[in-house]
């Protein structure tokens, strides 16, 4: 789609207005799409490919304002059943090209997550010859992305040796400054029984907006499953996801503008789930909580859901900004003749999904389910069976502790697509 002015993107807790001053009055945004007849099935799956625009010069595009182009890869499904890191976050690449070395025609590839896989790896997104970006590692994928790590400058591959690797970030290629992606956060085991699973790490920040005049920076890791049961918090643009202190209460996934947090109460069956990171343009959301029972072990109904996070975004020809909360954390808890439970909220834009833990759970988790990452952020995680939804563009998907391989039945576990945006000035 092409917008003319300002994109300002809000939602409850948190806002802001204007427009950001600048050359560029024209700004694209392209991602793909899945078929009208997606089941999440294996064979549907199967028709997956990168999504391809042709996008044609204007005649009238100003000939000394240089088009700005920002390439992130998409982001890596979460491990399962044998390994249950989250996914990588897709790569980055910025590039301001000048207009005459523009062709009349360029082709724009929307990099999408391998089918149905949790040992590999997407395709790259790319804006024609000037720029690509690679996506994330699947969650239980240990191999090394291409490019690295010369396209970012570095001398070594920094995720290479952490976490034996799994679910390392892609990486910009050929842009003027390129990035890694955050790696998907680590897990204790994969297990029917006594599973966890790592949270998506987020894809780099745009280097645009308020990041405008810096060399940006890499995506941020998914928080880790230390213990059994135990799911962690996706990671948002600016700040790692966040672990928590066991696995009987969840932690909410991290802000634009904060981390997420745990709490844990005296008496473990008091379940609480954390509260999501602040966003530069709202809050994050608040935790789940159960808060009594009766003296038969009937559990009542006194507590409150998991939110989502707060705030919004701007897309504008001249910078983007995203300022979203991260989402809740859900989780359940049971008691001897009850039982109750609570999903966890989605983060904002840039931000990461809540987790979803359980209080002392061996052989169910009572239908739950995970936080969604926002744009870019890094999806949440739980333990074994838990659903863990996909996440946006760019972001890695949270993993599951066993159980939760991409398919619709036992959670998407999915990353997101790529995204590719461009600013540039017409008369």
């Amino acid at each position: 789609m092409t917008i003319t002015s300002s994109i300002l993107l809000t939602s409850g807790g948190g806002g802001t207005g204007g427009t950001i001053t600048g050359p560029r009055n024209k700004i694209e945004v392209y991602t793909g799409t899945l078929p009208s007849t997606c089941e999440y099935t294996a064979n549907d799956w199967n028709t997956w490919g990168s999504t391809t625009f042709t996008w044609t010069k204007p005649a009238t595009m100003k000939a000394d304002v240089p088009l700005i182009v920002h390439v992130w890869g998409p982001g890596g499904n979460a491990g399962s059943n044998n390994r249950g890191e989250g996914g990588g976050g897709g790569g980055y690449a910025y590039k301001k090209i000048p207009v005459a070395s523009l062709n009349s025609t360029e082709t724009i590839t929307i990099g999408v997550p391998h089918w149905s896989t949790k040992t590999s790896r997407g395709s790259a997104s790319s804006f024609g010859s000037h720029c690509s970006a690679n996506a994330g590692n699947d969650g239980a994928n240990a191999s090394t992305p291409t490019s690295n790590p010369n396209s970012t400058g570095e001398n070594s591959n920094p995720q290479q040796n952490v976490n034996n690797g799994y679910g390392q970030g892609g990486i910009g290629v050929g842009g003027d400054i390129n990035r890694r992606g955050g790696q998907g956060g680590y897990s204790h085991s994969a297990n029917p029984s006594s599973g966890s699973g790592g949270a998506g790490g987020s894809a780099p920040r745009p280097i645009s907006g308020i990041y405008e005049g810096t060399e940006g920076a890499d995506g941020k890791m998914g928080g880790s499953g230390y213990t059994s049961y135990y799911g962690a918090a996706g990671a948002s643009i600016t700040f790692p996801g966040c672990n928590g202190p066991n696995h009987f209460h969840s932690c909410g996934g991290s802000g634009t503008a904060g981390f997420g947090i745990a709490s844990r109460w005296n008496s473990d069956y008091r379940t609480k789930g954390g509260q999501g990171g602040a966003g530069l343009f709202g809050a994050g959301g608040r935790g789940y909580s159960v808060v009594g029972w009766s003296s038969n072990d009937n559990l009542r109904p006194g507590g409150q859901a998991a939110k989502s996070g707060h705030g919004g975004a701007i897309w504008d020809p001249n910078g983007i900004t995203l300022g979203g909360g991260g989402g809740g954390g859900g989780g359940a808890t049971r008691a001897s003749s009850g039982q109750c439970c609570a999903a966890a909220g989605n983060g904002g834009p840039g931000a990461g999904g809540g987790s979803y833990n359980v209080y002392d759970d061996s052989t169910n988790t009572y239908g739950g389910v995970a936080g969604n990452g926002g744009v870019l952020g890094g999806g949440g995680a739980g333990g074994q069976y838990v659903g863990t939804p996909s996440t946006g563009c760019a972001g890695g998907a949270g993993a599951s502790g066993w159980d939760a391989e991409p398919y619709g039945s036992r959670g998407q576990s999915c990353g997101g697509f790529g995204l590719v945006v461009l600013q540039y000035a017409v008369e």
